[in-house]
């Protein structure tokens, strides 16, 4: 197993894991976050980009949210910490709404930046297991950007494109290799890596038909990155003191291809009651898991030795994962406890629950998951709005949200069939904590 940030040293690790982006596992702002992700039918600030574009278009100011999100895994094989990686960086954005033939429409980019790595690539066997919707999941840079539109009172329209990268990259070997004194081997190497920007859209719509419901529709679309990696090493081979040839023009060729990240398609209908004093939401996402490739790479190999009889095995190609989709229900509310001209304060808590997406185990497959229960709270700070003075940055006011995050995955055993596999049976289980804050100031 290899663990590298995007690089010349990508070329190392062939096959990697495909993980959703840490959106999608752990939420977008901290709001959003301790409300258990319960918000299609009542974003309305940066996180929206995510939620429910169509949101945007309900803001009132412009909005530039400062946060930071911070995510620990302890995920357990058989009772031992697999050691998976934290998740943690900056999250945050611009709102900027606005009116347009008498209408409110609104662009917004929203951003999250690890602060660890931008990217990156894990190799794992076939065979190995892996906690493969946490393990690389979160070790991605996400850059989203949308607009939104009032149609007719009450009604908005947004829609969002999201930027992630495929990733191609070449190793070229060229020289003379000995056969018998490895100190005389001759090589020439050239490493090239590309990354190819690779877009995928959401679409939102929000409905306030009166004063106190809210109804939210989103669809965000499936994506799947592809890890391309070739190797090809040609040149002599030759032998004793005198560099004898026994191959003129030997070459090896190894092509690796794989899905290093996959976002399944997601369709989320929420629903929300907004009094004076608490906001109650609800929401089903359906994610259609069904569509998830193996993330094991595809490996063709060519070589040419000639006179030499030699070949080199073919590994066997990677076995679906067969993976099922789900229905995720989720619930948040919020309680205002003060709302001043100067001061705010809102108490929230959230939860969901979402089953796992992976079948049952028991052949070569080790694609470790377990059904998730996850539970959030947190609250909310307004400050202002501020008189204006001289020498102000502005008038509005500034909010500060702060959110923790639990989430448990139920024990799952996974009994092998082969009474002489590799991996044999076992017992995967886990908890994930997290704490995010923002910080939101409105003009």
């Amino acid at each position: 197993m290899c663990s590298v940030s995007t690089s010349a040293a990508a070329l190392l690790c062939f096959p990697a894991a495909p993980r959703a982006n840490p959106l999608d596992a752990f939420g977008f702002g901290a709001r959003g976050i301790a409300l258990g992700g319960a918000t299609t039918a009542t974003a309305r600030d940066v996180s929206a980009n995510y939620y429910n574009p169509g949101g945007l278009a309900a803001a009132d100011h412009l909005h530039i949210d400062l946060g930071y999100v911070y995510t620990q895994p302890f995920l357990r094989l058989n009772g031992a910490d697999l050691n998976v990686d934290r998740s943690s960086g900056f999250q945050g954005g611009l709102l900027l709404p606005g009116d347009l033939f008498g209408r409110r429409v609104a662009f917004s980019i929203g951003l999250f930046l690890p602060d660890d790595r931008i990217t990156r690539l894990r190799a794992l066997r076939q065979s190995q297991p892996r906690f493969e919707l946490y393990d690389n999941r979160p070790q991605r840079l996400v850059i989203t950007s949308s607009a939104a539109v009032e149609l007719v009172d009450g009604l908005t329209f947004g829609a969002g494109v999201t930027y992630l990268s495929d990733t191609h990259g070449a190793l070229d070997v060229e020289g003379v290799v000995h056969a018998t004194d490895v100190t005389h081997t001759r090589l020439r190497s050239r490493v090239d890596v590309d990354l190819e920007a690779v877009r995928y859209p959401s679409f939102g719509l929000m409905w306030r038909p009166g004063r106190h419901w809210r109804f939210g529709l989103t669809e965000r679309e499936a994506f799947s990155l592809s890890l391309d990696l070739d190797v090809d090493v040609h040149g002599r081979v030759v032998t004793g003191p005198n560099d004898t040839t026994l191959v003129e023009s030997g070459r090896f060729f190894l092509n690796s291809v794989n899905d290093n990240l996959f976002s399944p398609r997601q369709v989320a209908f929420g629903v929300a009651y907004e009094h004076t004093a608490f906001t109650v939401s609800a929401e089903l996402a359906w994610l259609q898991w069904s569509g998830f490739p193996s993330s094991t790479a595809a490996i063709a190999l060519e070589l040419e030795l000639e006179p030499l009889q030699f070949s080199v095995p073919i590994p066997d190609p990677p076995q679906a994962p067969d993976f099922h989709d789900i229905v995720v229900p989720r619930l948040g509310a919020e309680l205002v406890l003060a709302d001043g001209e100067t001061f705010g304060f809102v108490l929230r808590a959230g939860g969901f629950y979402e089953p796992s997406p992976a079948p049952a185990q028991p052949g070569i497959t080790n694609y470790v998951d377990a059904d998730k229960i996850g539970a959030g709270a947190g609250f909310g700070l307004r400050f202002g709005p501020l008189h204006p003075v001289r020498g102000a940055l502005w008038p509005g006011p500034v909010t500060l949200d702060v959110a923790a995050q639990y989430i448990r995955l139920r024990e799952r055993r996974q009994e092998k069939s082969d009474p002489a596999d590799g991996v044999g049976d076992y017992v995967a289980d886990g908890d994930v904590l997290g704490t995010a804050l923002t910080l939101g100031v409105l003009f």
